[in-house]
């Protein structure tokens, strides 16, 4: 007896394939066959950015032990060109920060502190502070903005505690590693960069 081929809806329920639309098959196939090539191209990202790193390493330790000097600024910031000077490589190391339980005390001082104020700057600071917390998209809050807090020149006790517990609550978790390559086609032409975003990848004359 031959096994029934099925397909899962969105529920989790197995249909059977006689059931379904041919329309519905191939879009099914479709969406699979995309996946499966984004799936491959996004391993081979990884493997080329393990393969750039270890390159990386490899002439940092050359230029350590041919010169005798350490390639790389003080954090770990490395950048190298071509002979010709056409093609840049840049490494950066960048500081994985983030807010502990404090702020959410900071976030209810400068609340109170905007409640407080009344010499009609209320409402700005209002909005100020609104963006400041509002998560983004990705539901995480907007570091930077949280710190640009401390820029404002507001004289409140509760608000100036507050930036206090901003920069007191901040910690490094870890580093993270950035690596750009730009190519300048012509000596006299700015280098641009070599992007490996598909969003802005020129697919050939596709619409």
């Amino acid at each position: 007896m031959s096994e029934v081929k099925t397909m899962t809806d969105p529920q989790g329920i197995e249909v059977a394939v006689k059931y379904i639309k041919p329309y519905d098959r191939e879009r099914d196939r479709i969406a699979r066959k995309i996946f499966a090539r984004w799936m491959k191209a996004q391993e081979m990202l990884r493997a080329v950015k393990r393969e750039t790193f270890r390159d990386i390493e490899a002439l940092v330790k050359r230029a350590e032990k041919e010169a005798g000097v350490q390639l790389g600024g003080p954090k770990g910031n490395i950048q190298f060109r071509s002979f010709d000077g056409s093609i840049t490589v840049s490494q950066d190391m960048m500081a994985r920060t983030e807010f502990d339980e404090r702020l959410a005390l900071a976030q209810q001082l400068i609340l109170e502190a905007v409640a407080e104020i009344t010499d009609g700057a209320t409402a700005d600071l209002a909005e100020i502070a609104r963006k400041a917390f509002e998560p983004r998209k990705s539901g995480r809050m907007d570091m930077q903005r949280i710190r640009d807090l401390r820029n404002y020149r507001v004289d409140h006790p509760k608000w100036k505690r507050a930036c206090e517990i901003i920069g007191e609550c901040e910690r490094q978790i870890g580093t993270r590693q950035y690596v750009r390559v730009t190519v300048r086609k012509h000596p006299d032409t700015k280098p641009e960069p070599i992007s490996l975003d598909i969003a802005v990848i020129d697919a050939g004359g596709a619409e």
